[in-house]
């Protein structure tokens, strides 16, 4: 390298100190809005079918059902056993799955909040397999959202084109 781009160089980083610290922003999380099992829809036996707001079933997609959460929500799901996360949209309803008074299981198509359900959330197989619960199947989370009242603490520019 020659002389002269060694000096432009030198002029180019001469500024920086090596004890100088750069600080990023702190990452703000949700507060966990909910305890639960979440379960996973399967390896694609629900592939293009359509799901409660409208839109086909894409497995590969970061998708997941809720009962009563609104169509579109963020949802940052986090893997109690590994505390690995992921940020999913709901798109669909469910899980339906309630816990009898008998002790079995049952189908049941319900939002109410008295049911004994299996779960809080049912997840495409790309949030399971983000979360490493494919496995297992059924996995005990918390799901962190921000509700519509509350207001994140940074904003956001929109320009104009």
């Amino acid at each position: 390298m020659s002389l002269v781009k060694w000096t432009i160089l030198f002029a180019m980083f001469s500024h920086f100190e090596a004890s100088d610290v750069t600080e990023f922003a702190a990452v703000e999380v949700p507060p966990v809005q909910e305890k639960g099992i979440a379960s996973w829809y399967g390896d694609g036996n629900w592939h293009g079918e359509t799901t409660a707001n409208g839109e086909p079933f894409d497995p590969s997609q970061f998708t997941c059902a809720h009962r009563t959460l609104p169509f579109d929500t963020m949802v940052l799901i986090e893997n109690r056993a590994n505390r690995r996360r992921v940020w999913c949209r709901i798109n669909d309803r469910g899980p339906y799955g309630v816990h009898t008074p008998e002790g079995s299981w049952d189908f049941i198509v319900s939002s109410s909040r008295n049911e004994n359900w299996r779960g809080i959330l049912d997840m495409s197989i790309a949030t399971a397999q983000a979360l490493g619960t494919t496995e297992r199947g059924l996995q005990s989370v918390y799901l962190r959202y921000w509700t519509r009242a509350a207001t994140p603490s940074f904003n956001i520019a929109v320009v104009n084109p």
